[in-house]
């Protein structure tokens, strides 16, 4: 009889990445070390004490770690609400914008040693992108294999009340394209934040990729009036059309807002004001939070179409951020998500595309 721990690293455990966060982050929550079987003939984890188990995880996450040798890119989510501004068709009380954005991530990339050291790149802006801190981890057993960042490094940033961030990362397994996936003990709620490490596949991109990653956020934060469409073929299912950048004085502390959250909400007006230049009587959106990636933008929780589909990824072109959706299939899951195109080429298309880009003011 050959047996898997669920939450051990090394087990079959491969995590969708849409329902990663609320169906195993509450499975995990409630039942820590359920286990499952399967019949063979090998010897595995279970024959083993929970002491031994406990070290083997430990010592298998350090060596994934370990064995990537130009590093990991690193996106964090500290804290993301899949609920805010998640309903185009639900009108939005104007007077309570201001401090109800949430929060978006960063792009990080590290390099982990043998000698317990990882050397760290951040996008908070230009200089962190290319000035590496090098600083120590450790990798231990809490109720999970657990990544420490045990001196400061660029994420200690965001360990934070406002962020809510953390330098205590449990490893919850990998996810259908192998990135590993992490949490913290932060929050209870699942699908509160996203930790996903994607290895590096060459030494030049320690740099590069956080680098790219700031040229496109700032690329997206210069737009004056950013826009975004959903679209299927010449049917349009979202389309933002309202000016939220307007450089007024009464708008000063939301556009502050808008950038040191790294948070945007794409207006729609629902109801027109009669009144020439004067806010619109009604309207609804689509928000997220968003940080740069060497391809474009990345969203969490994500643009909605529907209860399916969401646009998590955009690619840069030119001036603009596009994404179209795309279904794979995945075999061990069983089930189908939906990515965007970039990302899996090899996927069938839906159709389904989504563009960012700038109208100007007006």
């Amino acid at each position: 009889m050959t047996k898997f721990s669920l939450f051990s690293f090394g087990s079959v455990r491969r995590l969708p990445l849409s329902g990663f966060a609320p169906a195993l982050f509450a499975l995990s929550l409630s039942l820590g070390t359920l286990s499952l079987t399967a019949c063979g003939d090998e010897q595995t984890a279970f024959d083993q004490t929970p002491t031994q188990r406990s070290q083997n995880a430990v010592e298998d996450l350090r060596r994934e770690l370990i064995a990537a040798p130009h590093g990991w890119r690193v996106i964090y989510f500290p804290k993301t609400d899949s609920l805010l501004y998640s309903n185009p068709d639900e009108a939005i009380n104007q007077t309570a914008l201001r401090g109800s954005y949430g929060y978006g991530g960063h792009c990080f990339t590290m390099r982990f040693a043998e000698n317990n050291t990882v050397e760290t790149r951040a996008d908070f802006d230009k200089e962190t992108a290319v000035r590496p801190i090098v600083s120590e981890y450790t990798v231990n057993r809490n109720s999970f294999a657990q990544l420490s960042f045990a001196t400061y490094t660029y994420v200690h940033r965001l360990a934070n009340d406002r962020f809510e961030g953390a330098s205590d990362w449990l490893y919850m397994g990998k996810d259908p394209d192998g990135n590993l996936m992490f949490r913290s003990a932060n929050h209870l709620l699942p699908a509160r934040e996203y930790i996903r490490l994607t290895r590096l596949g060459a030494p030049e991109e320690a740099e590069a990729v956080v680098q790219q990653a700031v040229d496109n956020r700032l690329a997206f934060e210069r737009m004056v009036n950013p826009q975004l469409r959903i679209y299927r073929g010449g049917r349009t299912y979202f389309q933002s059309d309202y000016f939220m950048k307007r450089n007024v004085e009464t708008n000063q502390s939301l556009l502050r807002e808008i950038n040191a959250k790294r948070y945007y909400l794409f207006v729609f007006a629902s109801k027109r004001n009669p009144i020439p230049d004067y806010p619109p009587k009604e309207i609804t959106g689509l928000g997220s939070g968003y940080t740069g990636t060497e391809q474009g933008l990345t969203f969490r929780a994500g643009l909605r179409f529907d209860a399916a589909k969401q646009f998590y990824d955009f690619e840069r072109k030119g001036n603009r951020f596009e994404a179209e959706l795309v279904q794979v299939y995945d075999t061990l899951l069983r089930s189908t998500r939906y990515v965007s195109k970039h990302l899996h080429p090899e996927g069938i298309s839906t159709g389904i595309k989504a563009e960012i880009y700038d109208e100007g003011a007006h």
